[in-house]
């Protein structure tokens, strides 16, 4: 583990700290039960054991940002999963050359139709928490060896919390990794999960985070 991610995993556990001693809520980022197999992981295995990848507009998909330009949202894939996750991943615009794809990624977990349809075994597909524990690991994926920005922030949206974490390619892009957990109320997801990784050549930070602040969904 790099210096920079030792530091962000250590600042993540002190404003978990920060938050806790505040009050946790349903959209509190921290705080939430999560799932060891993250977004959109590639699987082996009968495709019958959790689901299948297939195409979706844009447009229809159940997560939307009203950003234009260069979050443009170019494609769209879900997969529903025996367990009775729905899972919508859009891939954005992207004019870097750094590794990994932009895209927001949404989870939404409903649970199995029945409870004999129930396998406590099955693993989830979606990411339901992003904590100190898991925050390091995360960013090596999605932001492979970039510059750590400082401390996770906290800032808010219509839905309520979020977290992220600004990071760097220098003198190639600048990037954030936000996130952001909701409970749901009856009739709703049990849970929903929402990711976005953007990287971009020209915008800041303040740019780069305004899709999450405009973020939509339909649940």
């Amino acid at each position: 583990m790099t210096k920079s991610t030792c530091r962000i995993v250590q600042m993540a556990a002190l404003a978990a700290a920060l938050l806790t001693s505040a009050c946790i809520t349903p959209g509190d980022p921290y705080f939430n039960t999560y799932s060891s197999t993250g977004f959109g992981a590639d699987r082996t295995g009968p495709a019958t054991e959790i689901g299948r990848w297939v195409p979706v507009e844009p447009g229809r998909a159940r997560v939307a940002i009203t950003q234009a330009g260069s979050q443009e949202a170019l494609a769209g894939r879900e997969m529903r999963t025996t367990q009775g996750e729905l899972v919508q991943t859009l891939t954005l615009a992207n004019n870097t050359a750094v590794p990994g794809d932009n895209q927001i990624t949404a989870a939404f977990d409903y649970g199995p139709a029945s409870i004999f349809q129930t396998d406590i075994y099955a693993p989830k597909v979606g990411r339901y928490r992003i904590g100190p524990e898991n925050l390091g690991g995360i960013l090596n994926e999605v932001l492979p060896r970039a510059n750590i920005l400082g401390a996770p922030q906290i800032r808010q949206n219509r839905y309520g919390l979020y977290g992220f974490v600004a990071a760097e390619y220098p003198g190639q892009a600048q990037c954030v990794l936000a996130w952001q957990v909701l409970d749901g109320p009856s009739g709703a997801p049990r849970r929903t999960g929402i990711q976005m990784r953007l990287c971009d050549a020209h915008a800041q930070t303040a740019d780069l985070i305004v899709p999450f602040d405009t973020l939509r969904l339909d649940m």
